[in-house]
């Protein structure tokens, strides 16, 4: 196999969820490490475009529109041949499944280098080993070990960064002056998850109203268009909470993390936007319910995580099977607020009124 430092020209297949892209970060930064020389180009879905603009570790992007012209088999075909026109040297795959190493094969890519799962190891020329202590560590290190199997002493950064511009920073400071007067702190909430209810808390109405209430924090809520009726009923639920807005499906994803950069605060389940908000350094406040934050939770310094640990769970279903969902529905506004008092008190000095 070619060392990685010598390829010119390398494929990266991103993660389809927004999360899991955000994670893949740091293996992105230590590849660019490893190949300083080499053109970069990560092949993904519309999805998670926005993740990656501005990114100084790639060197380009290719769009997979599953839905549309590369849908099918016809349409991998189709896709394959974009690809090896390219004239890649070699093909990453963060994504897991088949499809990812069956394109990367019928494109004639020379080098396909990823985990040996999903039936495809015959399609790899690398199959990395899926060990149980790689199951058992963070996302994060789940994508760093495929850089480290194939260039060892480039996998030492694990904090994701994302990268705002100026000019998406100067829109958000005007976009907030737009909410709320000169001085007003912000804090940002994400009560929906793309996952599953068994990653939805319901409690983010009662304690955006009483952030409002005892830190003067102005409540913005932020989702996508699938989450317009648990953001609604969040925003009804703060009452009378001063300069409060609902952004649910009116933003793009790269103006949710220009506004989340500017945040005080962000409360959040365990999502896409609680992975941005961290990977910004925004102070966050992660709920987890049926996953387990030793594997995808925040990684920011400035993190807080509240869970209930019950018999069920991780139990990383969708949905509870009991019909309960105790792990969510026992963790209360008080506890949830008393992190974010204390996170709050740490960054600023404030304390809980």
């Amino acid at each position: 196999m070619k060392e990685l430092k010598h390829m010119r020209k390398i494929l990266i297949r991103a993660p389809n969820w927004i999360g899991d892209a955000v994670m893949c970060l740091p293996a992105l930064a230590c590849l660019r490490k490893a190949s300083p020389e080499a053109e970069i180009t990560v092949l993904l879905k519309p999805k998670v475009k926005e993740i990656f603009l501005n990114n100084p570790d790639i060197d380009g992007i290719m769009e997979y529109q599953a839905s549309n012209e590369h849908r099918g088999l016809s349409g991998r075909i189709r896709l394959s041949g974009e690809i090896k026109k390219r004239g890649f040297d070699a093909a990453i795959l963060f994504q897991n499944a088949f499809d990812a190493a069956f394109l990367s094969f019928i494109a004639g890519i020379p080098e396909r280098i990823g985990y040996a799962r999903d039936l495809r190891t015959p399609l790899l020329t690398r199959a990395v080993k899926l060990s149980a202590e790689i199951q058992r560590t963070h996302q994060i290190n789940y994508y760093l070990n495929i850089i480290k199997q194939i260039s060892p002493g480039h996998s030492d950064d694990v904090k994701p960064r994302l990268h705002v511009t100026d000019e998406e920073a100067g829109w958000a400071e005007k976009f907030l002056l737009g909410l709320g007067p000169v001085g007003t702190s912000f804090v940002g909430a994400a009560p929906g998850a793309s996952y599953g209810p068994a990653k939805r808390w319901t409690g983010f109405g009662v304690l955006l109203k009483r952030l409002s209430q005892e830190f003067g924090l102005a409540p913005i809520v932020f989702g996508g268009a699938e989450d317009n009726e648990i953001c609604e009923k969040v925003y009804n639920d703060m009452g009378d909470a001063a300069n409060k807005a609902n952004l649910c499906g009116g933003i793009s994803l790269r103006q949710f993390m220009a506004i989340a950069n500017e945040l005080s605060l962000f409360v959040t389940n365990d999502s896409g936007p609680m992975h941005i908000a961290s990977a910004l350094g925004v102070p966050t406040v992660a709920v987890f319910g049926s996953t387990e934050p030793r594997l995808t939770g925040p990684l920011n310094a400035l993190s807080r995580v509240v869970r209930r640990q019950t018999p069920c769970s991780p139990c990383f279903k969708r949905e509870c099977v009991f019909g309960h969902y105790d792990c969510l529905a026992s963790i209360s506004a008080d506890e949830v607020l008393s992190a974010s008092g204390e996170l709050l008190k740490t960054i600023q000095g404030t304390t809980v009124v």
